[in-house]
């Protein structure tokens, strides 16, 4: 289980300050996001400044190179591109599902890497991360992630905690931490993944960002705010989707299975069963993520100051670092209301979304009131889940030496459920290893209908 650092940025007294804060997440209006350890250890605080840096990247964007058009819009220039892209996909050992018929921006994409000299062996993972890209880039955001993605470069050196990976938006830098895993492994497979996909938030949702305030009486952008309001506002920024999201991304296009940022991830997985995968990918992907959010929960009909509690709240199940407020709001709690707000009164009768609770309720790091009281005599334990998980098991009748690391998590795919587990893998390298296990269950009738055992195709580690 992994937990980022971040780097938070705020105005005081005019001038902007930015710390490193051992313990927490990084975020989109930072300077850092890393992969440290789990939520229940607890770091003293680091403290440092990057506000030059910040402030050199804001001046010299608007000084960003053109990128070549190489792929006009519209279907008939793809159809002009396909063959040449398909034939370099070939050449780079990418696959044709991976172009998702983008194959113009496929093109665009591979000179920009071409001419970033400072990719190194990264290279392969970014070429791999196209998938991802061609689903959430929008054309009016190219230029500024294309600027971006020329930016791009991967060091190995001395993080500022004992996190194994962070990345910095600041510089478009991943610092991969040079006393930990920088061979080939599953572990690094995933910890790159979580990385690139922190490179992705920051930079396709376009170049505008602004962080999110709530005044006692409203919630507004830090340019809106009066001196009067500044004095006493408090910061709404959602690291817990910035993270959660993170994990909740590589799950989906790499590991398939989230492990990491438990809460959170599964936290989106409802967020995406109860309102679809548009709204999971506006959340994470839009560069004004926070509002995103309160709007979706004003839309529910949750009142401004416990929006306020459930962002303080589920940032500290993200970090484990972080006070409670003074009413903590559990995401169980959050994702009934949401559930009755948008599709009725039958939750308890949703066996996914029952699922979805499960997960986050035994997870979740403290035990503080449930909303809902009935949800006590529903929800299942640690224990219980993975009694759940071994009955899973116990339908499956080819099984490697290989053992779950955790119980079963749900994960949904193109929209449908299954149920999938993270493997033990071998502290000695083997590309034919598996590195989770995904079934295709049956919810209701507690069946399982097949089941996959994953091995990634492991693109080549930063040496």
């Amino acid at each position: 289980m992994f937990r980022s650092q971040r780097v938070r940025s705020a105005f005081l007294a005019g001038a902007l300050v930015v710390s490193i804060l051992a313990g927490t997440g990084c975020k989109k209006n930072s300077d850092a996001k890393g992969t440290t350890a789990a939520p229940s250890e607890s770091s003293e605080p680091i403290v440092t400044s990057l506000e030059s840096e910040s402030r050199e990247t804001q001046e010299s964007s608007s000084e960003k190179p053109e990128i070549a058009d190489t792929a006009p819009d519209g279907s008939s220039g793809e159809k002009e591109f396909k063959q040449e892209a398909l034939k370099l996909a070939q050449e780079l050992g990418v696959k044709e599902d991976e172009l998702h018929g983008q194959y113009g921006l496929f093109l665009k994409y591979v000179d920009c890497i071409d001419q970033n000299t400072e990719l190194g062996t990264l290279k392969d993972y970014v070429l791999h991360l196209f998938p991802v890209v061609a689903d959430h880039l929008k054309p009016e955001d190219e230029s500024y992630f294309f600027w971006n993605l020329s930016e791009l470069r991967a060091e190995i050196g001395e993080t500022m905690s004992s996190s194994a990976a962070e990345f910095y938006p600041g510089s478009n830098l991943v610092l991969i931490n040079e006393k930990g895993e920088n061979g080939e492994s599953g572990v690094g497979y995933t910890i790159m993944y979580h990385e690139l996909m922190h490179f992705i938030d920051f930079s396709i949702g376009g170049e505008h960002r602004s962080n999110v305030y709530y005044t006692g009486t409203r919630y507004a952008y830090v340019e809106e705010l009066t001196d009067k309001e500044w004095e006493d506002c408090i910061s709404t920024e959602t690291d817990f989707i910035t993270e959660g999201g993170a994990d909740y991304y590589t799950g989906k296009y790499y590991r398939k299975t989230m492990e990491g940022y438990n809460t959170p991830a599964s936290f989106l997985s409802g967020i995406e069963w109860i309102y679809g995968e548009e709204t999971v990918d506006r959340l994470f992907f839009s560069s004004d993520s926070a509002m995103e959010f309160i709007l979706l929960l004003q839309d529910a009909g949750i009142s401004d100051q416990k929006i306020v509690n459930i962002i303080r709240t589920f940032n500290r199940e993200t970090y484990g670092a972080n006070g409670l407020p003074e009413n903590p709001v559990r995401m169980e709690d959050v994702l009934v209301d949401l559930y009755e707000s948008k599709k009725g009164s039958g939750w308890k009768e949703d066996k996914v979304f029952m699922q979805i609770l499960n997960e986050i309720h035994a997870w979740t790091i403290e035990d503080y009131p449930f909303e809902h009281e009935e949800l006590k005599a529903l929800l299942l334990d640690y224990p219980a889940m993975q009694k759940m998980s071994q009955s899973v098991l116990d339908q499956i009748d080819q099984r490697t030496p290989q053992e779950l690391v955790r119980f079963f998590k749900l994960i949904l795919l193109d929209g449908k459920p299954y149920l999938a587990a993270d493997l033990f893998t071998s502290s000695e390298f083997d590309r034919n290893e598996a590195i989770s296990l995904i079934v295709e269950y049956d919810f209701d009738q507690e069946k399982v209908i097949s089941y996959e055992y994953y091995v990634p195709d492991y693109p080549k580690w930063i040496i």
